[in-house]
C-alpha cells in the first residue's frame, strides 16, 4: 500500500485516539491529600492456576497513582494522591506494607497477598527501585507464599524483575497485566491503554525466564463496544492468549465510575455496562480453553461508587453469587442457568470501520453536551 494511502487509512484512528486520550486526561481529578494508609483491604478465597483454593488478602496501598493514567474506564486517580508531589514517599509506602504484613488477631488466614498501588508496581516513578526490592524482602520474611502485583508491561524488564524475584526467595510471584483486549483498536484506542503487542509479548518472555506467572486481565465490553462485539472481543483475545501459552486470566466486566470517559458516555445515554448475562455467556464460551475467573469487585464492589453490570431484580444477585462460586470452583455447573429477563444476544464481529464511526459520533454527542 502506498505511504499516502496508508496514512489516509490510519487518519481516522489517529484522530479518534487523540480525541479519546485528550478527554480521558482532562477528566482526571484528585481531591485533598489522603492519609498514608491502605485505601482498601479485603479477604477472600482464590483459585490458583493449579486448581487449589487458598485464602487471599487484597490490599491497595495509598500512592501517587498511575504514572500513565490514560484508560477510558479507570477511576483510580480519584481515590489516591494522584498529582500531589511527595504524597507517596518511600517510607510511607514501606510503612503501609509493614502494617499490611503485621498479622492481627482474628485476621483470616491467607497464603496469597495481592498488593496493588493503583498503577504499575514496577514503574520507578510510582515505586522506586530500592523500595520495590525492600518490599520483596518484607514479604519474604512474613510467611506469604504467593505475591501478586500489577504493572504495565513496559516496566517489566529483566533488570527490574530479576532482583525483585531474588529478594522474594521462595515466594511465588504473579504479575498482573491489564491487556484488556488483544484487538489493537479496542486496546490502544477505545480503552486507550499504553500497551503494545510487542511490549506485552516481551514482558511475558521476561516473566517466563524468571519463573514468574502472568495474570492477564481482559475487559468485558470496553467503552464504545456493543454487547455482541464484547463477546467476540473476549473470545478473540482468549485465542491470542492461549496461542502464547497463557493458562489463566481474569475477566473484568466494565463498571462505570465518575471522572472517566465511560461515565460521561453513560451519562449521555451512549454506553451501559455489560448485562450480567453477557458476562455469563462470555465465560461459557472461553472457560474450557484456560482457567477463567471474573473479578467480582467489578460486579458488586465496595471500594468506590460505581454503576455495575446488572440484570433484572429477580436474578441479578443470584447471577453474581453464581459467578463468585464459579470463580472458586472453575466448574461450569456453577454458572447460572437462565432467566426470562435475559436479553437476546447477537454476537457481532469487530468491524473496525463501523466501530470507529460509532465512537466518533458518540464523542460528538459529548462535545455538544459541553463535556
Amino acid at each position: 500500500m502506498p505511504e499516502h494511502t496508508l496514512d489516509n487509512a490510519l487518519a481516522p484512528v489517529k484522530d479518534l485516539r487523540k480525541r479519546i486520550g485528550d478527554l480521558s486526561l482532562r477528566l482526571r481529578t484528585s481531591g485533598p491529600l489522603k492519609p498514608a494508609e491502605p485505601r482498601f483491604t479485603d479477604f477472600d478465597k482464590i483459585r490458583l492456576p493449579g486448581g487449589e483454593l487458598v485464602g487471599r488478602k487484597k490490599v491497595i496501598i495509598m500512592s501517587g497513582g498511575c504514572s500513565v493514567p490514560t484508560c477510558t474506564m479507570c477511576p483510580f486517580t480519584n481515590f489516591n494522591n494522584f498529582g500531589i508531589d511527595g504524597a507517596a514517599s518511600s517510607e510511607s509506602l514501606l510503612d503501609q506494607v509493614r502494617r499490611t504484613l503485621a498479622r492481627t488477631e482474628g485476621e483470616p488466614a491467607y497464603e496469597v497477598l495481592s498488593l496493588y498501588n493503583d498503577g504499575s508496581f514496577f514503574a520507578p516513578r510510582e515505586i522506586p527501585r530500592d523500595v520495590q526490592v525492600e518490599i520483596a524482602r518484607l514479604v519474604a520474611a512474613a510467611g506469604v507464599k504467593r505475591l501478586v502485583v500489577e504493572s504495565l508491561p513496559q516496566f517489566v524488564t529483566a533488570p527490574v524483575l530479576g532482583p525483585f524475584v531474588q529478594a522474594l526467595g521462595e515466594v511465588r510471584l504473579e504479575v498482573g497485566i491489564g491487556l484488556q483486549s488483544a484487538d489493537v483498536l479496542v486496546r490502544e484506542t477505545l480503552v486507550n491503554t499504553r500497551i503494545s503487542q510487542k511490549s506485552f509479548e516481551r514482558a511475558l518472555s521476561v516473566m517466563a525466564g524468571l519463573g514468574v506467572e502472568p495474570k492477564i486481565y481482559l475487559l468485558i465490553k470496553p467503552p464504545f463496544l456493543s454487547e455482541g462485539e464484547a463477546v467476540t472481543d473476549v473470545v478473540k483475545s482468549v485465542d491470542y492468549l492461549t496461542g502464547l501459552g497463557v493458562q489463566g486470566m481474569t475477566l473484568c466486566p466494565t463498571r462505570v465510575s465518575r471522572h472517566t470517559v465511560a461515565w460521561e458516555l453513560w451519562q449521555a445515554g451512549q454506553y451501559t455496562p455489560p448485562n450480567l448475562w453477557t458476562v455469563v455467556e462470555t465465560v461459557r464460551r472461553v472457560h474450557e480453553r484456560l482457567a477463567v475467573r471474573v473479578a467480582c469487585v467489578n460486579l458488586r464492589g465496595s471500594d468506590f461508587e460505581s454503576v455495575f453490570p446488572d440484570a433484572c431484580p429477580n436474578c441479578a444477585d443470584g447471577v453474581v453469587d453464581a459467578l463468585m462460586r464459579f470463580g472458586e470452583s472453575g466448574e461450569a455447573a456453577d454458572l447460572p442457568a437462565d432467566c426470562s429477563c435475559r436479553p437476546p444476544l447477537k454476537v457481532a464481529p469487530l468491524d473496525h470501520a463501523a466501530i470507529i464511526d460509532r465512537a466518533a459520533q458518540q464523542l460528538n454527542v459529548l462535545e455538544r453536551a459541553g463535556v
